[in-house]
């Protein structure tokens, strides 16, 4: 009602054209005003529609996002089971250079290609500070173990890695006792 009385003084002074282009404008407006509402009512079923396919996307997003974070977060560590081993022996026990994963493999399943199982202990002194006698005793220890323990540097994740058939154990530093005892168990 108010707004009626407003438009109709706001006529009285337009004639013509003026008075055409007016009238048209506010058409324009109400019209807008309509499909203002008409959009409103129909947002729930725009809504209903696109819904599983945004809540699909959402899905995609965070699994693409948990496998990312997974996979940065899973430290690089050797193997511990022989699937996929070749039939090849380091050829040391002490070694000054990695032991490839493939023959790492081999060594656990059985030493040197026949005996028992054995048992790879390597370090990393390029990522962590390591003593500067670290190697030294490393060497040491293994000698001790001629028959199926083997020493390498590698390049995982961990100061000093020990291996095993399905066991692993890594150290922040050396541990005579810790190494021993996991070469005994």
């Amino acid at each position: 009602m108010e707004e009626s009385k407003n438009q109709s003084k706001k006529e009285e002074g337009l004639q013509g054209r003026e008075l055409y282009e007016f009238r048209k404008h506010q058409k324009d407006r109400e019209r807008q005003k309509e499909q203002k509402k008409e959009s409103l009512k129909q947002a729930p079923k725009k809504v209903a529609k696109y819904f599983p396919y945004a809540l699909g996307l959402i899905a995609i997003a965070g699994g693409i996002g948990w496998l990312v974070w997974n996979i940065a977060n899973t430290p690089n560590l050797p193997p511990t089971t022989p699937e996929g081993h070749t039939e090849e022996s380091p050829a040391a026990h002490i070694m000054s250079i990695p032991i490839p994963d493939t023959i790492q493999r081999h060594m656990l399943e059985h030493a040197d290609g026949k005996g028992k199982p054995g048992i790879i202990i390597q370090y990393n002194c390029t990522k962590y500070s390591c003593a500067s006698d670290l190697i030294a005793k490393l060497t040491e220890l293994v000698k001790q173990y001629p028959d199926n323990v083997y020493l390498a540097p590698n390049n995982y994740d961990g100061e000093i890695i020990l291996t095993k058939m399905g066991s692993i154990k890594t150290l922040s530093g050396f541990d005579g006792q810790a190494i021993e005892a996991f070469i005994g168990s």
